[in-house]
């Protein structure tokens, strides 16, 4: 019993210090960051990013119908992925658009 509590604090002193490693230029990129943007509605904090997510969401659902007219909507592999592709790609481009 003793030899499984030893071996376990040995592995912990081996890990901690490649986990600080790694946290640190995390850390030290998130330095920069002054503040979030965001919106006051009704007296209350709303985050940007939801609003570009959502327009994103908006904007992937009308190419989606516009694919679906085409034939090519019968040749895709993985219309999931694209789709959701589609509304993080189409999130960054408003997020770029108006918030950079």
């Amino acid at each position: 019993m003793k030899g499984d509590s030893t071996e376990r604090d040995r592995c912990r002193r081996v890990l901690f210090p490649q986990l600080a490693a790694l946290c640190v230029p995390g850390l030290l990129m998130l330095v920069g960051c002054s503040h979030a943007p965001d919106y006051t509605i009704f007296g209350s904090f709303f985050p940007v990013w939801i609003f570009c997510t959502v327009g994103g969401l908006l904007v992937a659902m009308g190419v989606r119908a516009l694919i679906a007219r085409t034939p090519i909507s019968e040749h895709l592999a993985a219309p999931v992925l694209l789709y959701l592709s589609f509304a993080v790609l189409f999130a960054c481009v408003l997020w770029l658009a108006f918030y950079s």
